[in-house]
């Protein structure tokens, strides 16, 4: 019986004369022959093929930047953020989008804490005041101890002007810009169109989430305002998540 040796001696066949890889194994040596020149080139070939496959192939992102998919798939995605929308949002929201009093319009283009995907999906997954500690916490300070009721009314008229409700240069809308610079415009903004940092409305784009009318806008002024939205982190699919997102940033048209 023989015994199993490995050596790696390189040698010439002397029945072939081809050179071995210098492997031996029990007896057994393995010739150096050259891979077939068809198979090699191949082999370069599909190599080759598969690199320009991944660069072009749209599933794929490259280092720098990430797919956009295609109509089919924003499609299919669509679809399911409305089914999603329909069981979830739309009790809120309403059925298409069109919201109600203190619930935002997901179909115009004002949006208090962003309008990007990646906002959106921030405000589905982690709500408003919902308890989440990722969420958006704002809310509007109640002036009703801080102001007189004249300020208020003031401060009330101007707002409105600021969306042609009321005449520019009324006596009122004077002095009420100078109480909404020393109190609202930290958050509001000295242009009043908002910060979306911190939620804050912006006030000059003709769109209200309570109403338009002077007797509500001194409501909110004297009570203030905190809205609330259920985080849907930890009830929905990370999948449904982004299906969301995409349906809720096509109705307004994003940003």
């Amino acid at each position: 019986m023989s015994t199993a040796h490995e050596s790696h001696d390189a040698h010439v066949d002397a029945a072939s004369g081809t050179a071995t890889t210098g492997h031996e194994w029990d007896g057994i040596r393995e010739l150096n022959n050259p891979l077939p020149r068809w198979w090699l080139w191949t082999f370069y070939a599909c190599i080759f093929w598969a690199v320009c496959y991944w660069i072009a192939f749209p599933a794929w992102p490259l280092v720098s930047n990430y797919t956009t998919g295609g109509p089919e798939l924003l499609a299919l995605a669509r679809a399911e953020g409305r089914v999603a929308f329909a069981d979830n949002c739309a009790p809120c929201h309403g059925a298409g989008g069109g919201g109600a009093k203190g619930f935002p319009n997901l179909n115009d283009d004002d949006w208090l804490w962003g309008g990007t995907l990646a906002q959106i999906q921030e405000t589905i997954t982690h709500g408003i005041r919902a308890g989440d500690d990722l969420g958006h916490q704002g809310n509007m300070t109640p002036f009703g101890a801080v102001l007189s009721k004249a300020e208020i009314s003031d401060a009330a008229d101007f707002v409105r002007s600021l969306s042609g409700l009321v005449p520019a240069g009324t006596p009122s809308v004077e002095k009420g810009a100078a109480v909404f610079k020393a109190n609202c415009a930290v958050c509001h903004g000295e242009d009043a169109k908002g910060n979306q940092e911190l939620g804050s409305k912006n006030l000059t784009d003709g769109i209200w989430l309570y109403g338009s009318d002077k007797a509500t806008i001194v409501q909110t002024i004297t009570n203030g305002r905190g809205g609330v939205m259920p985080a849907w982190g930890e009830r929905l699919s990370p999948t449904t998540l982004k299906a969301l997102t995409v349906y809720v940033h096509t109705l307004g048209g994003g940003q």
